[in-house]
């Protein structure tokens, strides 16, 4: 991969394929951001309880990130088009399905058997189009400013996203709502699917020997390395989540704490862009390392300061440095899954991130309960650092991702 480091987003936007590819992909991830706050409230209304409300959101959440690697070893396996394809009118049906079932009134139960089935369906375009991104960039520099790109559309999605959700709750009941993302999905999956990008996917597939044994990520203690800071920034994330409302309980309560999470998003989203626009030398582990420590020193600081404002301050200052943990993971995971498995190298850095912020979430609460917040901030940052150290250690000799950034 040639090196390209005059490379601008405007001239990743504009390279062939891209802006269908990205734009249709954008459209169907759009669906995630705006699933959550309908489905609480359309099981909540439907089943007349707020914990099986909860239920359902927790066992779609569940469904959808423990079985992700499954979903991501069915389209390196059997290809992408045809695995998205399906997986998209599942997913896009299981979500009417519930919508539906909400609105005439079906038990509890039913409700959270179909979140289940929605999870567990969940076509994984974010992790695609990662993967999508190593064939439309065709230097390291765009590949780099790409994947940038997309961390910081992810970011404003689920920044934006459940504020258009709550709007749109105060004028339409949240059965009608959860219509939205089932569209959504549908329509924006099944046009990233028909994309000549997804299709090149499948093509690769059918031209390598199928039966060909690939040996698993996981037994390559470099790639878990690679794994381990999004594990750290996922628990980061999660502690602050339980953490900053708690901080900020008698100090403008849930508003101030929406307010200073969404500066983290919007921190992370900025800090994206910087990252992306940097010509940043060095190892991706050397790299990871540095914007983990990062991480976990400006997010400590919630520990010592006090008020909404100090603390929405510093989350905007720690969440320069998530999106860029983030980036650099998913670039070691394109140089790591090499031909056979790159769905399921970047699958692997989502759902590390995922099970970093629910054990990040139910630390935080624990440890809050036992010792305050200051106690669940720093436990973590502790438990992080040493995450961080190893992760120097397994990843150090990867020659072969080493250079992708230089």
């Amino acid at each position: 991969m040639q090196s390209s480091p005059t490379a601008r987003y405007i001239d990743v936007l504009t390279l062939p394929r891209v802006p269908l590819t990205f734009g249709s992909a954008l459209i169907g991830r759009a669906a995630y951001a705006l699933v959550f706050l309908p489905l609480l409230y359309a099981v909540t209304d439907a089943a007349g309880s707020i914990a099986l409300g909860g239920a359902a959101v927790a066992t779609y959440g569940a469904t959808a990130s423990f079985l992700s690697p499954v979903r991501a070893w069915l389209i390196d396996r059997f290809g992408a088009r045809p695995v998205l394809a399906l997986l998209t009118v599942m997913f896009g049906g299981a979500l009417a399905a519930i919508a539906t079932a909400s609105l005439v009134g079906s038990v509890g139960a039913t409700l959270i058997v179909l979140a289940g089935v929605a999870g567990a369906v969940a076509p994984p375009l974010g992790p695609t189009m990662r993967v999508a991104w190593g064939a439309l960039a065709p230097s390291s520099a765009q590949l780099r400013k790409a994947l940038s790109l997309d961390a910081v559309a992810e970011e404003l999605l689920y920044l934006a996203g459940p504020a258009l959700a709550g709007i749109a709750l105060a004028f339409i009941a949240p059965g009608l709502a959860l219509y939205v993302p089932a569209a959504l999905v549908t329509v924006g999956g099944l046009c990233f699917v028909a994309t000549s990008a997804v299709g090149d996917m499948s093509r690769r597939v059918r031209t390598t020997d199928v039966h060909t044994k690939s040996r698993s990520l996981l037994l390559d203690r470099r790639f878990v390395g690679v794994l381990l800071p999004a594990l750290v920034a996922g628990a980061m994330s999660g502690t602050l989540s339980v953490a900053v409302p708690a901080s900020l309980e008698g100090n403008g309560g849930p508003a101030a704490a929406g307010v200073a999470l969404g500066l983290f998003a919007g921190g992370s989203a900025l800090g994206g862009l910087v990252y992306g626009a940097l010509k940043v030398r060095g190892s991706l582990a050397r790299q990871l390392v540095v914007v983990s420590a990062g991480l976990l020193v400006a997010s400590s600081f919630v520990a010592v300061v006090s008020g909404a404002v100090a603390v929405s301050v510093v989350l905007a200052s720690a969440g320069l440095f998530f999106s860029p943990v983030m980036i650099v993971a998913y670039v070691a995971a394109h140089a790591a899954g090499g031909e056979r498995q790159q769905n399921a190298a970047t699958t692997w850095v989502n759902t590390s991130h995922n099970l970093g912020g629910a054990a990040g979430s139910a630390a935080a609460g624990v440890l809050i309960q036992q010792g305050g917040v200051p106690t669940a901030i720093i436990g973590t940052a502790v438990a992080g650092v040493l995450i961080i150290a190893l992760s120097g250690i397994l990843a150090r000799p990867a020659s072969t991702s080493a250079k992708i950034m230089k």
